[in-house]
C-alpha cells in the first residue's frame, strides 16, 4: 500500500515538470538574438488586418529566453542573408534554409516564427513566417 502511494504522489510532480518545457510555441516575436545563440521573444498571436492580411500581436510582456541547439533548423520565407526566392511550406512557414552564422547576423529577426524545441529547453527549430 505504501509503494502504491508514492507512486501516487510521485506521477503529478513528474508530469508538471514535463509539461513545463514545451515542444513548440506557434506564434512568437523575437525581441533579440544574441551572438552566443542565445534567443529572447514573447508570445504572441497573428490577428487579422486591413493591411498586409495579418499582424503579429504580444500577447505579454513576459520574456523567454533559449539557447539555439547545436543541431538546429533554420528556415524562412526568402533566406537569411541575400534574399532567395520565396519559399514556403503547406502549412505558411518558411522553407528557405539558413545558417546559424546567417541567423545570428540578421537585422531583423523572422517574422511570427515558430519556435521548437528539446528537452533540455534548447530551440532546435525556427520557422518564420512570410510577411510582405
Amino acid at each position: 500500500m505504501k509503494r502504491w502511494l508514492w507512486a501516487a504522489a510521485l506521477l503529478p510532480v513528474v508530469g508538471v515538470a514535463v509539461w513545463l518545457v514545451p515542444d513548440s510555441v506557434d506564434v512568437v516575436v523575437i525581441t533579440a538574438i544574441h551572438p552566443d545563440g542565445t534567443v529572447e521573444w514573447v508570445d504572441a498571436e497573428i490577428r487579422p488586418a486591413e493591411e498586409n492580411s495579418s499582424n503579429v500581436h504580444e500577447l505579454s510582456q513576459d520574456r523567454h529566453v533559449s539557447k539555439l541547439a547545436e543541431d538546429v533548423v533554420i528556415r524562412t520565407a526568402v533566406g537569411c542573408g541575400t534574399p532567395s526566392g520565396l519559399q514556403l511550406s503547406r502549412n505558411g512557414l518558411g522553407a528557405v534554409e539558413c545558417g546559424r552564422a546567417d541567423f545570428l547576423a540578421m537585422q531583423s529577426p523572422p517574422y511570427a516564427p515558430r519556435l521548437t524545441f528539446n528537452g533540455d529547453g534548447e530551440i532546435t527549430e525556427v520557422a518564420g513566417r512570410y510577411h510582405p
